[in-house]
Formats: structure tokens, C-alpha cells, sequence
């Protein structure tokens, strides 16, 4: 699976996620302090369509922040490479060597290294910046696979508000939720190579603890309102 990819998976699992633990736990508090299906199937597509956007511009501007920063290092570093060989050739000696490398092994390497200054600076980059040069990831696009995760996460708490009145719709949203939550979970645990049930129990518990809260929340405000 390449770096792009992997990036993507788990930008579609934060952002579908966070669209059903904020969204669950905004409506849950709603229904239960107002008792208005209209005013909560409002304030659902409000939440999910102003949360997504916002999502997805704080994906693409932290994105290209980060991306603009490592840009500088790489520019620093061929800047380096170009004005002071032989100071980053004691660098490589010195990295080298303590990776447990032979005198022998570094020479090869060195020649080999410095007859490409392209091949150079990915290794110094690598190797001494734990930059990836060619991995820097599609700022656009992960931005508008957050932003469409969180809209298809935060849909499923809302849905059932459209379909059904709020004695129905709140316990199939929650449940509608938990699955779904269960599911995400399930599939980052695979991602990251843990126990998929695990991961999606760990998921499942926050996201219940979101609900309770702003159930609790809704309830309080509603007895105070009145």
C-alpha cells in the first residue's frame, strides 16, 4: 500500500469518525433538550455541512503548512550538500558509524552517495531529517477526502431524525452510530495492524461517552430553559 494511500485511509477514517462521534453527541443533546424534529434534523445538516468544511480547510492549511516547512529543510539541505560537501560528508560518516557501520561500508557508501547528488540528498534528507522527499502527500486531495468523510459519518446520526419522530429516531440514530463507529473503528485497527475488535470497542466506548454527555447536557439545559 503506498504512503498516498495510507494517507487517504486515514484521513476518511478521522474524518467519517469524528463526523459520527461530534454529530451523534451535538443531535443526542438537541433531541432530548428540545423534543423538535425539525429543529434537530436543522441543526444536523448545519452541523455536518459548516464541520466538514471547516475539517477540510484545517486539513489543507495544517497540511501545507507542514509541507512548506519540510520544503525548507529539503532546500537547506541541498543548499548544504551544494556549498559544504565535505561538512556533509563528516555527517555522513558520522551517521553511518553509528548505525554500526564499517569504515569499509561507509567508503563504498560515500562514493556511491556523492557521484549523485539527487541520490545524496534523499539519503541525507531521510537519514538525518526523516524527510521523504517524494512523499510529501496530496494537500488537495486529502483535504477533500476529510471534508466527505466527516459529510458521510455525520449523515447517519441525522437520518433517522428525516425518517422517523424523535421516540424512534434518537434510539436508531445512536444505534445506527454505535455500528458504524464499531465499523470505522474495525477498519483502523486493520490499518495500523491491531485487534479490529478492540479498536472498534475503544471507538464505540468514546463515541458513547459523547452521546451520554450531550444527552445529559441537552436534558440540563432543556429543565433550565423551561
Amino acid at each position: 500500500m503506498s504512503t498516498a494511500v495510507r494517507r487517504s485511509l486515514r484521513d476518511a477514517v478521522f474524518g467519517s469518525q469524528d463526523g459520527l462521534i461530534s454529530t451523534l453527541g451535538a443531535l443526542t443533546g438537541i433531541a432530548a433538550g428540545t423534543q423538535d424534529g425539525r429543529a434537530v434534523v436543522i441543526a444536523g445538516c448545519v452541523i455536518v455541512v459548516v464541520e466538514s468544511l471547516s475539517m477540510s480547510a484545517g486539513s489543507y492549511l495544517s497540511s501545507k503548512a507542514h509541507r512548506e516547512y519540510l520544503q525548507r529543510l529539503l532546500r537547506e539541505e541541498e543548499e548544504a550538500i551544494a556549498n559544504n560537501p565535505e561538512e556533509e560528508r563528516r555527517e555522513l560518516w558520522a551517521m553511518y558509524r553509528a548505525r554500526g557501520y564499517t569504515d569499509e561500508e561507509i567508503r563504498i557508501l560515500e562514493r556511491r552517495l556523492f557521484s549523485d547528488p539527487k541520490l545524496l540528498l534523499e539519503d541525507m534528507a531521510h537519514k538525518a531529517l526523516g524527510i521523504y522527499p517524494h512523499a510529501f502527500g496530496d494537500v488537495e486531495g486529502n483535504a477533500f477526502v476529510m471534508g466527505s468523510a466527516y459529510v458521510i459519518g455525520g449523515l447517519v446520526p441525522v437520518v433517522p431524525y428525516m425518517l422517523w419522530p424523535i421516540a424512534l429516531a434518537m434510539p436508531v440514530s445512536i444505534i445506527a452510530t454505535c455500528a458504524a463507529l464499531f465499523g470505522f473503528g474495525g477498519i483502523k485497527g486493520r490499518l495500523v495492524k491491531q485487534s479490529w475488535w478492540r479498536s472498534g470497542l475503544e471507538m464505540l466506548t468514546v463515541a458513547g461517552l459523547a452521546g451520554i454527555a450531550g444527552f445529559f447536557v441537552g436534558r440540563v439545559t432543556g429543565i433550565i430553559i423551561e
